[in-house]
């Protein structure tokens, strides 16, 4: 049942029902059946395998918790975030090991005798953080069942995160009600501009992105070009999109996620880039694997912290699944972020030295930031490594090998017209502004007191757009990780 169904909609509206009309020591459970009702309609057998990690995790936090002596606590949150890693590990991994180790069996069909349910990733990142934060004693074990059981399935976050943090998540669980108006219109807002973003803007840039993507070589090395900075554009609008919805779900229902976005191909360096981009991921990383890599290896000094860097950096592009791309992906970003975090200091003495050159490094900076990133994307996006290496190459004109003139720009071919690319381009624009704008006090009072006329129009627009441009949506990008 995906965000952009009807199904989903009727789903929503006798949720929302429901919801109001219990009472609030009722509620939680309310919610938790509705995300178990809507986990269930994706995968019966993985709605079996949430409830019994719900479970273990349950009992492995109370026993953790109940430990006084520190070797026997230590040991029960090893156990525990070793088998939750084990989970993880079979269900993205396994079929590629066993495809590489072992003949499949007769008539089975690559790929169906393990698959990945959805939202794995997010919901046992999730299950960690709270064994590790129960365990550093940063908060209490749950004592209610269905407080952890609905932390772990919240069906807003289920599908592509965010990802909550127990302690937040938790906080607004215990203060649970109906969500004022404001928190409900704000709500509203979110789930529609986050639908605007990718029906409007993202699944028509794919068009052209599958297009020049399948076949690099058919293609000049301006139209690869085109296709790999709308890409860009597409994975941002696509998964912004979606993390839009799921917090505007979310609000409905008097719970607020955690902002996964803050206008990151604006960042001034790769760092402040991945400050930035899918902000509930790497900030968990940081807390749970890098701090912690980082303190074990500082005696390492420079090299030390060149390891933590690149094992995080390796681990954000391996989390999106088994494939050499997206652990070329990890690398690449790694080999950025170690270069950008060691001349830093130096930059930043260079620019003190040089003030009338400072001016440069605030447009400099996002422009070569935005750059990398449309360059690693390659590799994120294509389906093996040498077709992603086959689009690096084509892009250069001096070492192309194809009569394609190189700086052709044939619209048609790639199956957008160059007035929907600019009224997408200006859309995205639009989409980050109004972002840029909600959180500045001057102009959201600005937007808030503006004429109803004017901000019913806006919403009856986009809803307008959005109804005539729902044809056939494609998936969104990161349901699959």
């Amino acid at each position: 049942m995906s965000f952009l169904s009807a199904e989903f909609g009727i789903f929503l509206a006798l949720g929302l029902v429901a919801f109001y009309l219990s009472p609030s020591h009722w509620r939680p459970s309310v919610l938790l059946g509705m995300s178990y009702a809507f986990y269930s309609s994706w995968s019966l057998p993985g709605t079996v395998l949430l409830l019994s990690v719900t479970t273990g995790v349950y009992l492995a936090a109370r026993w953790i918790e109940g430990r006084s002596a520190e070797h026997s606590k230590f040991a029960l949150a090893t156990i525990a975030v070793a088998g939750l890693l084990l989970v993880l590990f079979v269900f993205k991994f396994g079929v590629s090991l066993a495809g590489i180790f072992s003949a499949r069996p007769e008539g089975i069909a690559p790929g169906i005798l393990l698959i990945a349910p959805l939202g794995l990733s997010y919901y046992l990142f999730k299950a960690i953080g709270y064994l590790l934060d129960v365990y550093w004693e940063t908060m209490p074990a749950q004592r209610s069942f269905v407080s952890l059981a609905l932390y772990l399935s919240f069906f807003p976050q289920i599908v592509s995160g965010p990802i909550q943090r127990a302690g937040d998540f938790f906080q607004q669980y215990r203060e649970l009600d109906k969500p004022d108006s404001d928190e409900f219109i704000v709500g509203l807002r979110r789930i529609l501009f986050g639908m605007f973003k990718k029906v409007v803007i993202a699944d028509r840039l794919g068009l052209l992105v599958a297009t020049t993507h399948s076949h690099p070589s058919g293609f000049s090395s301006l139209e690869l070009l085109t296709g790999a900075y709308c890409y860009s554009l597409q994975l941002y609008a696509d998964f912004s999109g979606i993390t839009d919805i799921a917090i505007g779900l979310g609000l409905l229902f008097g719970i607020r996620g955690p902002e996964n976005f803050d206008l990151p191909y604006f960042a001034s360096n790769i760092q402040v880039f991945w400050r930035r981009w899918h902000m509930s991921l790497t900030s968990w990383l940081t807390d749970y694997l890098f701090l912690p890599l980082r303190m074990s290896l500082r005696g390492l000094g420079t090299v030390g912290l060149s390891l933590a860097i690149m094992i995080n950096m390796l681990a954000i592009g391996l989390w999106h699944g088994p494939k050499w791309t997206y652990a070329a992906f990890g690398a690449i970003n790694g080999v950025f972020m170690i270069v950008s975090a060691l001349t830093l200091k130096a930059r930043n003495k260079f620019f003190q030295d040089h003030a009338p050159l400072a001016h440069i490094r605030t447009w400099a900076g996002p422009l070569l930031t935005f750059h990398l990133m449309v360059f690693t994307h390659i590799f994120f996006s294509a389906d093996s490594l040498r077709l992603a290496l086959t689009y690096v190459v084509s892009i250069l004109p001096a070492i192309r090998r194809t009569g394609i003139p190189a700086w052709r720009l044939n619209w048609p071919l790639m199956g957008i017209s160059v007035q929907t690319f600019l009224a997408l381009c200006a859309g995205l624009a639009a989409m980050e502004a109004i972002h840029w704008g909600a959180k500045q006090t001057y102009w959201r009072g600005r937007f808030i007191s503006a004429p109803r006329l004017l901000r019913w129009g806006l919403y009856y627009a986009s809803i307008l757009i959005l109804v005539l441009s729902i044809k056939t949506t494609m998936t969104f990008i990161y349901a699959q990780f």
